[in-house]
């Protein structure tokens, strides 16, 4: 059986419809039960500067501490550290708010936009589908062949993280954020005759 592939991609841009803010929280100290303490205080002064914010339960979410040790310079410290993250809409009013107790909060943190919907998959694997098709046939006819039946059809996924677009802290008060691109990428095989 002879067959014609090709592999297209379809490409458009969307507006992000998640922001999410993530938090690293660190605190050392010789002593364990410093570094704790130390970590204690900063996520008090995180999750308190964050209340003007009225956060509901389920955007606020931690990892949960977690403290190591190492050596350095021949003398043992303890390192105590927690992850937050902040989920919310793009239109969410209380970006601003999360923005500014997060500046004032001095913890390390960046901001991600993302495309939480994924209602727009569908539409790019069927319009990648019908440039391949269109592809193929324009093959087959400088061919002086046939398009025949689909023979197969690979789906090539991306990478898992969804799509995102990273924007800086220092960045996070511009009014609207950039559109991210998506794609889908699809491989079909057709017989020629």
């Amino acid at each position: 059986m002879k067959t014609i592939k090709v592999t297209q991609t379809a490409t458009e841009k969307f507006a992000p419809d998640t922001a999410v803010f993530e938090l690293r929280l660190v605190a050392e100290s010789k002593k364990h039960s410093d570094a704790v303490a130390a970590l204690r205080e900063k996520t008090e002064a995180v999750t308190n500067a964050l209340a003007s914010a009225k956060l509901a339960k389920g955007e606020l979410s931690a990892s949960g501490a977690a403290v190591s040790s190492a050596r350095r310079d021949g003398k043992l410290f303890f390192s105590a550290h927690e992850n937050m993250k902040i989920t919310l809409p793009v239109a969410d009013i209380r970006l601003g708010d999360v923005t500014d107790a997060l500046e004032k909060s001095g913890a390390e943190w960046s901001q991600t936009y993302v495309l939480s919907d994924k209602s727009h998959k569908n539409a790019l694997i069927q319009k990648a589908v019908k440039a391949a098709r269109e592809v193929a046939e324009a093959l087959a006819s400088a061919a002086n062949a046939k398009l025949g039946a689909l023979a197969s059809m690979e789906y090539v996924s991306q990478y898992g993280g969804g799509v995102r677009m990273l924007r800086a802290a220092s960045f996070s008060d511009a009014a609207e954020p950039e559109q991210i691109e998506a794609q889908e990428t699809v491989a079909c095989e057709w017989e020629i005759a």
